[in-house]
């Protein structure tokens, strides 16, 4: 956790909405930083340049997580564009692993 002056300072070198100052319960510190829109985060390295927020704060990426947003110019809601989408890809990877069958009976 990052407290007092340190989650001030936090708070103010992120995007906005990243982080947020809340009242702490931890004997002895008045504030904390909690994340609450990791979203908002384009995984700045700001925070390196102060050597205790450097110490305090580990970034990682899940490598298996993506965020993307589909837009329709046309009459078809992009939540239907993504699901025929998926079903194209899962074909797709169907395809793929019935030819590497073939392949390998081949061999």
């Amino acid at each position: 956790p990052v407290y007092d002056e340190l989650a001030e300072e936090l708070v103010h070198i992120y995007e906005p909405g990243v982080f947020e100052i809340v009242p702490c319960n931890t004997k002895g510190r008045r504030v904390e930083a909690k994340v609450v829109n990791p979203y908002a985060c384009t995984m700045s390295r700001n925070y390196m340049r102060n050597p205790d927020l450097a110490r305090a704060i580990q970034m990682k990426r899940v490598p298996d997580h993506f965020i993307f947003s589909v837009e329709s110019v046309g009459r078809q809601n992009p939540a239907v564009l993504v699901a025929e989408a998926l079903r194209t890809l899962q074909q797709k990877c169907v395809n793929l692993i019935n030819l590497t069958r073939e392949q390998q009976q081949a061999a």
